[in-house]
């Protein structure tokens, strides 16, 4: 069973020349990734699990999956831990 990412629940995400905004309204908090042209709203949509997103980010970039995997688990982790992504059985 592979995990997928997705916002939670009321969340909102845009792209910005920079990274991802997430927008929290219900605790009026904003959330900042500076990922530039790495992540896309449509890898938060519940489809993609963190090792697709980093095959996609590894695929585009030409760089090693690994190092990918690198700065993307620590980062999903944290947005989980924060509340702006959960988890959803695919």
């Amino acid at each position: 069973m592979n995990m997928a990412c997705r916002l939670a629940d009321r969340v909102r995400v845009r792209k910005e020349s920079w990274g991802l905004l997430f927008y929290l309204p219900a605790r009026h908090r904003v959330c900042f990734v500076k990922s530039r042209d790495w992540l896309y709203p449509r890898h938060f949509d519940g489809t993609w699990t963190p090792g697709d997103i980093a095959a996609d980010v590894a695929r585009r970039t030409a760089l090693p999956v690994e190092k990918v995997e690198r700065c993307l688990y620590p980062l999903t982790d944290r947005l989980k831990k924060d509340r702006v992504i959960t988890d959803e059985v695919r």
